[in-house]
């Protein structure tokens, strides 16, 4: 038998990929057979209208024209990815970080149509990172008291003094006077910047595995609170955080906290029932200001590290806090990275407490659970308790495609799951997001929001960023408009509003998102005056 030379393998191999490489850019070479062709289409089609937003027919002829321009970039990213090796909105940690994503967030006509797009709410937001990061550099740290340290692992800490206390192994200084010896604020600020920040140029090498980035991420909120917590500072966090999150074209949260102290510069702190108040101070004022906003509540959080003694105090307040204010203080749930934590059934007894008062007191639960990789395990198994704990959403809920049984009971009680696609990434339980489970919950209809988490930690914008790469990553090629005003919605339909209150909402939303279609068409489609009026 003939032998073939290394050169001339390499040329028949190279033949071959470069055929190969051709024949996925061209269409086929016959023509399908009609029956076939017409089978193939309505098995599509049935598919397609199972998923989120898939009766697309609905659509206006407005919102037909936005779908148009939508799905053309969509396809036209998705094939350049798909065939010539583009990048591609979810492949990479947080959020492409690189000149490339800055790029396309400010010429991507699909990302400013999804930044301008009336969203809904965010049921699934933690309040130590719902404002930025440049906030609290270029406003908090320039307030008077302010003092910073370093640790002797080069860790930083803020706090607000009067007088500061003496510590060998953090010596506090005024960040008036670190900034003035530095001699260059703008370079000073975006060292601060940076050391708050999880954003890293090498997010692999910074953060290897889960436990490292978690570790990072603990740090941020240790750095954040010496900020945020001083009682004049604390209300100006919240409302600026409103602001960020209303500029982001949200109309409502849902805001998970610990209700931890709040200080004064004397040192003395206030209780849980005080920092609450100040919740729905913020909250009132800020309705005030801006009436096409409806607002946020509050879902208190302790814990998983607790000891049972204190998780039951926790639980007790979150009883007489809710029993006192149920249309403001709308919960519980319990928070902290699952996996080394304490699971559900550790607390089981506290946690059923409220239920085996005389009478029961109907304490509503929103548990984070199943945010692992770990199936069968403990933290696994907090699905499980969840849903036998009645718990009306399930935060994350990362693992829930691994349970068949569990996910047919948790759309059968419209059970909805808040997805967090950034952070999932972020937090290292997914690198690259096309593969995220919740593409397939999207694509059967399951009951299910898009929220950002922490988007201050990461510098995610408030929820476009989500909403982006939810788009993008987690839905078909064809999946349209119409999956992202369903979405939208049923960030409405699934809050804690009361029916009232909801439904305010909900019309509150329609206005924006009739006056947000007209826009749009009138900007993206010129000439299209006929289709505006009609």
């Amino acid at each position: 038998m003939a032998r073939t030379s290394p050169t001339s393998t390499f040329s028949l191999w190279s033949c071959c990929c470069t055929l190969f490489l051709l024949s996925a850019t061209l269409p086929p070479a016959h023509p399908m057979p009609v029956y076939y062709q017409r089978e193939r289409d309505a098995l599509i089609a049935a598919e397609q209208k199972l998923r989120i937003g898939g009766t697309g027919s609905s659509l206006s002829g407005q919102e037909q024209l936005v779908d148009k321009v939508l799905l053309q970039e969509k396809r036209r990213m998705v094939e350049a990815a798909r065939l010539h090796g583009a990048d591609y909105p979810g492949r990479s940690d947080f959020l492409e970080r690189s000149a490339m994503a800055r790029t396309v967030q400010n010429t991507s006509t699909a990302y400013s149509i999804i930044k301008n797009m009336p969203k809904g709410g965010v049921l699934h937001v933690h309040d130590e990172a719902i404002t930025s990061i440049d906030w609290l550099v270029k406003n908090v740290t320039y307030r008077d008291n302010c003092y910073i340290c370093v640790t002797r692992d080069f860790s930083t800490k803020f706090h607000f003094f009067d007088t500061p206390p003496t510590d060998p192994d953090c010596t506090w200084r005024p960040v008036s006077d670190v900034r003035a010896e530095y001699g260059n604020d703008e370079e000073f600020d975006r060292l601060l910047h940076s050391n708050i920040t999880l954003v890293t140029e090498d997010p692999a090498k910074a953060y290897p595995d889960i436990d490292a980035v978690w570790k990072e991420f603990m740090d941020y909120f240790d750095k954040v609170e010496g900020l945020m917590l001083y009682a004049p500072v604390f209300e100006d966090y919240l409302y600026e955080g409103l602001k960020q999150f209303r500029q982001d074209n949200v109309q409502y949260l849902e805001i998970r906290g610990l209700l931890l102290p709040v200080y004064e510069l004397d040192g003395s702190t206030h209780d849980k029932e005080w920092v609450l108040d100040v919740y729905k101070r913020v909250n009132d004022k800020f309705v005030k200001d801006y009436p096409d906003f409806t607002g946020f509540r509050f879902i208190m959080t302790s814990l998983r590290l607790k000891d049972r003694p204190s998780m039951l105090e926790d639980i007790k307040e979150a009883m007489r806090l809710y029993q006192r204010d149920p249309d403001f203080m709308v919960g519980f749930d319990l928070v902290g990275q699952e996996d080394p934590l304490q699971p559900l059934t550790y607390y089981l007894d506290d946690l059923l407490y409220p239920s085996l008062q005389n009478p029961p007191v109907n304490l509503p639960y929103f548990f984070h659970a199943g945010e692992t990789d770990w199936q069968e395990t403990a933290s696994d198994y907090n699905l499980v308790d969840a849903l036998l704990l009645n718990t009306r959403r399930i935060g994350h809920g990362f693992a829930l495609h691994k349970h068949p049984y569990l996910l047919e009971e948790v759309k059968n009680r419209t059970i909805c799951v808040e997805v967090n696609p950034i952070s999932n990434q972020v937090l290292k339980l997914v690198d690259d997001l096309r593969n995220h489970p919740a593409a397939s919950l999207i694509a059967d209809n399951f009951p299910l929001v898009i929220s950002s988490d922490d988007p201050g930690a990461w510098e995610a914008a408030p929820l476009t960023d989500d909403f982006y790469v939810s788009f993008m990553a987690l839905t078909g090629e064809e999946a349209g408009l119409a999956t992202l005003k369903q979405l939208a919605k049923n960030s409405i339909l699934y809050s804690a509003l009361n029916h009232v209150d909801k439904a305010k909402a909900l019309g509150s939303w329609e206005q924006k998102w009739n006056t947000f279609i007209t826009t749009t068409v009138r900007d993206l489609i010129p000439g299209r005056d006929d289709v505006v009026a009609g």
